[in-house]
């Protein structure tokens, strides 16, 4: 009778623990989600309400600590030596350290990169011979999309070890065409030229487009044009302009050779 006495009562007071413990992974859940919650709604009145790489990360770093408090203290309640755990995870984190060196190399490229903000969600930067627009920063990634539709994942300490080039910090990018007509016609054309740069509302007028001759050859001239865009209008303008040019010149009757 004492031995299923002390039993039920050990069952009993098990059956407790488990259920405090679970109770307590559960508030650790809301708990982090309605921090994520409020930090957001914080942060969006904060210096850094545009920069979401930065938000991002400090929302999940946050939220995953909390996470973590309430898994160490559930741990305990079920008597779990917590202590010796964590002195555990140490050596273990240690010896794991020398074989996830990479994965580290990438944690500690990313918070690089975070503090000094070489460039942020939504800005076109080239790195590694990608061009594209960035979507992620992860502690152990970046994700961005090229203008062609792929998704590119590289890993943090490549792009923090790499030139980074962000064309959206540019105030105007230029756009440089070239092509030839004959020597005959060239004052013409590069009147035409002028013509149609200054038509075009997406070409800054300071400073000025230029259209120079950068040789002559066998009867034929070759004309460069170098015209300043706002960032946001480059891709469109350079995708158009070669071809708003040989139009004019069309019908000046200007031949392009």
């Amino acid at each position: 009778m004492i031995g299923l006495e002390s039993i039920k009562a050990y069952f009993v007071t098990h059956v407790q623990a488990w259920f405090a413990a679970l109770i307590i992974i559960i508030a650790g859940i809301l708990i982090s989600k309605l921090s994520r919650r409020w930090l957001h709604a914080i942060l969006n009145r904060s210096r850094i309400r545009d920069d979401l790489l930065l938000k991002n990360f400090f929302l999940r770093s946050v939220s995953l600590s909390i996470f973590l408090i309430a898994i160490i203290i559930a741990l305990d309640k079920i008597d779990v030596p917590v202590n010796s755990l964590i002195a555990g995870l140490g050596i273990t984190g240690l010896i794991l350290g020398f074989g996830l060196r990479d994965t580290l190399s990438n944690f500690a490229a990313g918070l690089l990169l975070l503090i000094y903000r070489p460039f942020r969600a939504g800005e076109v930067i080239e790195v590694e011979g990608a061009h594209g627009t960035v979507e992620e920063l992860s502690i152990v990634n970046m994700q961005m999309t090229t203008s062609d539709g792929v998704r590119v994942i590289m890993p943090n300490s490549k792009v923090w070890g790499s030139k980074i080039v962000n064309y959206s910090l540019a105030k105007r990018r230029r756009l440089e065409l070239t092509l030839k007509v004959p020597d005959i016609d060239v004052e013409r054309a590069i009147a035409t030229i002028k013509a149609a740069l200054n038509d075009d509302d997406r070409i800054l007028k300071t400073p000025a487009p230029l259209v120079r001759v950068t040789s002559v050859e066998d009867n034929t001239a070759t004309l460069s044009t170098w015209a300043w865009t706002n960032p946001d209008d480059f891709q469109a303008v350079s995708a158009d302009e070669y071809i708003r040019i040989s139009e004019r010149l069309g019908e000046a009757e200007i031949q392009i050779v």
